[in-house]
C-alpha cells in the first residue's frame, strides 16, 4: 500500500486569499494583449470577495488584504475601457453563464460605459440647448436693457443655483431657488416647469397642478409648454416622463424641427441611438426647409456626438 502524499503546509483560507491577490496584481498590468483571458481577473474578484467576507464574519484580521482588494477595484475602474476592449463580446457570454449578483460591479463594467456615454451625450446636449437659450436670452436682454438690470441677474443666479443643485441630487434646496426665481420674474414660465416639476418628485402631486397650469398659461402655446416641461423632466431624469411630453409636443407640431431635436436627446440618453440619429436627421431637414441654419447647423453637429458616442455600444455587423 502506497504512503498517503501530505504537503509540507497546508494552505489556510487567508493564503488561499492572498494567493488570489497576487495573481491579480500579476494580471492588472498586462491587460493589453491578454484577449479573453482577462475575464480571469473577474473570477479571481470573485473569490477574494467571497473568501474575505467569510473571514471577516469568522474575526479574521483582513485589512491589509481588503485594501489590496480595494486598490486592484481602483485600477480596474481606471482602466475599464482596456479591458473592456480585450473582453469583447465575452464578457457579456461569460456574465450570463456565471449570473454574478448586480454587487459585483466588475461583471458588468461594460453596461455602465454605456450608461457613461448616454449621460455625457445627455450632458452635452442638453448643455448645448442651454447655450442656444441663453444667446437669445443675452442678445434680448442687451438689445431692450443694454446691460441686464440687477434684479435680471439675481434671477438668472437663483435659476442657476437650481440647476447645479438639482445636479447634486439636493431637489428640495433647489425648488427653493427655482421659487425665487419666479417670484423676482413670476411671467418666465420656464420657472414654474421646474418648481411644477420638482413639486412633484418631492411631494407627489401636492402644488404641482397648479405650478404647471401657471406655466402653461404663460406660454404662448401648448407645444412650448410640453417642449419646454419634457426639457426640464429630461434634466432631472425623469426619462419617461420626458419623452411622454416631448411626443405629444410633436403630434402637435409635426413641422418644427426643435421637437424632433429635443426628442434627441431623450433618446440617446435611453440609449437608442437609432431614434436619436434618425430625429437628428429630421430636424435637420426641416430646419433646411425652414432657412433656419443655425437649428441645422446644431443638428448637424449633434448627429456627429451622437454618432462618436453610440458606435462603442452598437453591435458589430462584421463577424469577428
Amino acid at each position: 500500500m502506497g504512503k498517503l502524499f501530505v504537503p509540507d503546509q497546508l494552505l489556510t483560507p487567508a493564503d488561499n486569499v492572498r494567493e488570489a491577490l497576487d495573481e491579480a496584481e500579476r494580471m492588472m498590468p498586462n491587460l493589453k494583449g491578454a484577449d479573453h483571458g482577462v475575464l480571469n481577473l473577474l473570477s479571481l474578484f470573485d473569490l477574494v470577495d467571497d473568501a474575505l467576507t467569510e473571514l471577516e464574519e469568522e474575526g479574521g484580521d483582513m485589512r491589509a488584504e481588503q485594501t489590496r482588494f480595494e486598490t486592484l477595484q481602483g485600477k480596474l475602474r481606471r482602466y475599464r475601457h482596456l479591458f473592456l476592449s480585450e473582453a469583447g463580446a465575452a464578457l457579456q457570454e461569460r456574465r450570463a453563464a456565471v449570473q454574478p449578483d448586480m454587487a459585483r460591479w466588475w461583471w458588468f463594467l461594460d453596461e455602465a460605459a454605456a450608461r457613461d456615454r448616454r449621460r455625457k451625450l445627455s450632458r452635452m446636449l442638453v448643455a448645448f440647448l442651454v447655450m442656444l437659450s441663453l444667446t437669445g436670452m443675452g442678445w434680448f436682454a442687451y438689445d431692450h436693457f443694454l446691460a441686464p438690470p440687477p434684479d435680471v441677474r439675481q434671477t438668472f443666479q437663483h435659476a442657476a443655483n437650481g440647476e447645479s443643485l438639482v445636479e447634486e441630487g439636493d431637489l428640495q434646496a433647489a425648488m427653493v431657488e427655482f421659487e425665487a426665481a419666479a417670484e423676482i420674474a413670476p411671467h418666465e414660465p420656464e420657472y414654474w416647469m421646474w418648481i411644477g416639476v420638482l413639486r412633484s418628485e418631492l411631494n407627489g402631486t401636492d402644488g404641482a397642478a397648479a405650478a404647471f397650469e401657471t406655466a402653461r398659461s404663460l406660454c404662448e402655446a401648448e407645444f412650448d409648454f410640453l417642449l419646454g416641461r419634457s426639457e426640464v423632466y429630461l434634466h432631472i431624469g425623469k426619462l419617461a416622463a420626458a419623452m411622454v411630453d416631448v411626443e405629444q409636443a410633436i403630434e402637435q407640431n409635426p413641422d418644427l424641427a426643435l421637437g424632433y431635436y429635443v426628442r434627441a436627446s431623450v433618446a440617446a440618453e435611453q440609449g437608442n441611438c437609432i431614434l436619436a440619429l434618425a430625429d437628428l436627421e429630421r430636424a435637420r431637414d426641416l430646419a433646411r426647409e425652414a432657412g433656419d441654419t443655425k437649428m441645422e447647423a446644431s443638428a448637424s453637429v449633434q448627429q456627429a456626438m451622437v454618432t462618436q458616442f453610440c458606435q462603442p455600444s452598437m453591435p458589430s455587423l462584421t463577424p469577428e
